[in-house]
Parts: structure tokens; sequence; C-alpha cells
């Protein structure tokens, strides 16, 4: 089946084995030009962070964990400074590029399991409700347009929200955003997360290839954290689910703020081999 296929091909099986360390260090000698500049850069976090890139081996890369892709595509160093947002353009281009690596990823096939899939045919204009934004020191955000009600939905889960069932299709995917455009792959990375889709099913690997990916995060426990006014799921439901609401009444210009506690599994990453 699938995951016998890729165990043979990758060296492990997607649900429930974290991936291992590589085990590999280049040499001084051997270090290409981008780490051993950022190994003597000003900043504390972007040498650490070459320090850790240097352990690892591209050969491996289809054993890369979440924070592994992080260190390997170079993410601390990106987000060091303010990320610009998104052109149409762009959208459209990585848009065109999802699509065509689902093709070139089913000549591998016939898989039992479809790898990743669009949640739904649905389609909304978030841009009704709110616009991206520069939100200071929390990067881009998301902006409401106009007064929105508790209780009010804000936005859903589209066809622009795609679903990873195998966590090493998301890690593939990754890597041919790479070759096309390094200078979104970060983006793309943190833009994602884990969740299940209904109560004890299985985890996925959940992306919006959409400005809904600009969601910052409020916390009601954290003292001086702004406050959450975007809740996920109705206000009468029982557990959150794919759709998301005003958790307050939220005026025009608020920047829209969610727990992401609520819907995705931050620590569940090597729950789908990453």
């Amino acid at each position: 089946d699938e995951e016998e296929d890729d165990e043979d091909d990758y060296g492990f099986v997607y649900h429930g084995i974290p991936a291992g360390e590589t085990g590999f260090k280049f040499a001084d000698e051997d270090l290409p030009e981008d780490i051993k500049a950022d190994l003597e850069s000003d900043d504390e976090d972007i040498r650490n962070e070459a320090a850790r890139r240097r352990t690892l081996d591209p050969e491996m890369w289809a054993r890369f964990s979440y924070w592994d892709l992080h260190d390997f595509f170079g993410c601390e160093k990106a987000f060091d400074s303010p990320r610009p947002l998104w052109t149409d353009q762009q959208w459209y281009d990585v848009w065109d590029l999802y699509h065509e690596f689902i093709e070139e990823d089913k000549k591998d096939g016939p898989f039992t399991k479809v790898r990743a899939y669009q949640f739904s045919k649905d389609y909304m204009d978030l841009s009704q409700n709110a616009i991206p934004f520069q939100s200071g020191e929390k990067g881009r955000g998301l902006q409401a347009v106009r007064d929105i009600k508790a209780g009010e939905m804000v936005f859903k889960a589209t066809n622009n929200t795609i679903v990873f069932n195998y966590g090493h299709t998301w890690r593939k995917l990754l890597f041919a955003v790479n070759e096309r455009d390094p200078s979104i792959t970060c983006d793309m990375h943190v833009w994602s997360w884990v969740q299940d889709l209904y109560d004890g099913g299985p985890m996925k690997v959940v992306m919006d290839l959409d400005s809904g990916s600009l969601l910052n995060e409020g916390r009601e426990d954290v003292e001086g954290w702004e406050l959450p006014n975007v809740q996920c799921g109705r206000p009468d439901a029982t557990r959150c689910d794919m759709d998301y609401y005003a958790y307050r009444d939220i005026k025009k210009g608020d920047e829209l703020l969610i727990d992401y506690n609520e819907f995705a599994f931050l620590d569940s990453w090597p729950d789908m081999g990453l």
C-alpha cells in the first residue's frame, strides 16, 4: 500500500514515527557560502540556525522534521526582517505550482488514499470582511474592513484550504516550492499546522493558500497578549470546526486575532512523521 511503498523509498512510515536525526555534518572546508556567512552573523539566532543547518544532510531531506525544515530553509533568517505582503500574482503562481505538484505526485501511484486534497469546492471572498496589512511587531496580519458583530462568520475553509493526509507529501511540496521560488518557502512552512477534522480522527497537515494564512494569534491566558476576537467553530459548537466566527464585536480597522490552540495541535508534527 502507499505507506509501505514510501517506507521502501524513504525508510520510514509517515504516521506515528518521528523523523530521525541525519547525523551528517559539513566539514569546515565544505561549508556552503550561505551557511558560512550566517555563522558570522551578528544575530545569535541566525548563528544558531546556521550551526543546526550544517548538521543537515541534503541527501536525507525525506527524513527532515518540521524544525529541520525550518532550519534548512533558513526561516529564522527569513523572518528576521519584515516579510512583504504577497501579490495577487504570487497567489496565482503558487496555486499553479500546487496543481502541477499534485499531478506529478500522482505519477507515483496508484494509491489507495489521496495524499492531499482541497477541503471543499466552496469559495469565500475574505476581502469582504478583512484585508492583509502590516501589523507592526506581529508582522503581516488581517484587518477588519467593516464592523463585524459577535457570532458572525468571518471566514471558513474553502477550495483554498489544502489538507495533507501524509506529512511527507507536505514536505515534498515545500521542496518543490523552494525550487521554484525560495523567497516564499518559509511563508508556506509557518502557515501550516496540524489538526484533526473530526473528534478522534487522524491528524492532518493543513495549509491555507490565501490571505487567511495571515491570521495572527491572540491569547486570554497569557499576560501582555492582545485578546482574541475570532473563534474557531460556531459560537454554540462543541468543537472547533473549519469555519471561524467573531468571538466578540469587531470594529472596522481592528486586527483579527485567534488563539491557535483552538484548532492547531502545536506539538503533533511528529505524529505526521515530521
